[in-house]
């Protein structure tokens, strides 16, 4: 698979997978390169089925995507990795934290959940119903009703207009896709040891996914770090992402 690795310089700096959700592309963390990259060797990818790694997956699971994360590494030759995941790249560390071999360290996830609940499968039916039945302009521009909360759509008009033009520039497809949504729907926490150091971030406003399932990880995961924002929506790293650096920079850094 192809991937970025950005290196810092910094002799001894801690690799950092950047895992994104469920549209797999690397440039949803292009915003946070500038405050990463002084302080850690950086790991940024599209998921397989998804821009530089098109191909047809096929079936899929978290479990496999947690896999595709441990050949890049082994390609990079990065042994022991931290990783910063966005809901579905939540879950791609939670399986790696559940892993034998341990080789993520620190685990960062955003807006995740232990196992779908009913109202974010009804979330993934209507985006796949739009899909089918409106066609991709409208499934792109509700994406991002779920992805980012009233406030900022309010404030950055011609932004979300951008990125509508450019998920459908960039549509992975409606098989992959529906792949995808279907790992998601199948993932299962798995046993997590004591120990492993979790942090889980959400926002009270998410419309995708209730900040409940946050703390139900939270009470599932020993040892689980969780903070909650008044409001961010699903994408709170980006609509409130000088916060959200200011919490996740000292986890990472800590010795």
């Amino acid at each position: 698979m192809r991937f970025t690795h950005l290196k810092c310089g910094r002799e001894g700096a801690r690799t950092l997978v950047l895992c994104s959700g469920l549209g797999g592309a690397q440039g949803y963390w292009a915003p946070h390169l500038e405050a990463l990259r002084p302080g850690f060797d950086l790991i940024l990818y599209d998921q397989r089925g998804t821009g530089e790694n098109a191909c047809d997956l096929g079936p899929t699971s978290i479990a496999e995507m947690a896999g595709d994360v441990l050949e890049i590494c082994d390609a990079a030759g990065v042994e022991r990795f931290d990783l910063i995941g966005h809901a579905l790249g939540g879950l791609v560390g939670f399986e790696l934290a559940a892993r034998a071999d341990r080789r993520v360290g620190r685990v960062v996830a955003i807006n995740a959940w232990p196992e779908i609940d009913a109202h974010t499968s009804r979330c993934f039916d209507i985006r796949l119903a739009t899909l089918a039945g409106q066609g991709l302009p409208a499934f792109a521009a509700l994406q991002m009703n779920f992805l980012y909360p009233p406030f900022w759509i309010a404030a950055f008009p011609e932004k979300i207009a951008a990125e509508e033009a450019h998920a459908v520039a960039h549509f992975q497809g409606a098989e992959i896709i529906t792949h995808r949504i279907g790992a998601l729907r199948d993932f299962r926490l798995p046993e997590i040891a004591d120990g492993s150091e979790i942090l889980l971030l959400a926002s009270k406003d998410d419309a995708l996914v209730d900040v409940a399932q946050s703390e139900r990880l939270a009470a599932r995961i020993p040892g689980a770090k969780l903070v909650i924002f008044d409001q961010g929506g699903h994408a709170l790293n980006l609509t409130m992402r000088e916060a959200f650096e200011a919490e996740v920079l000292p986890f990472l850094s800590a010795a």
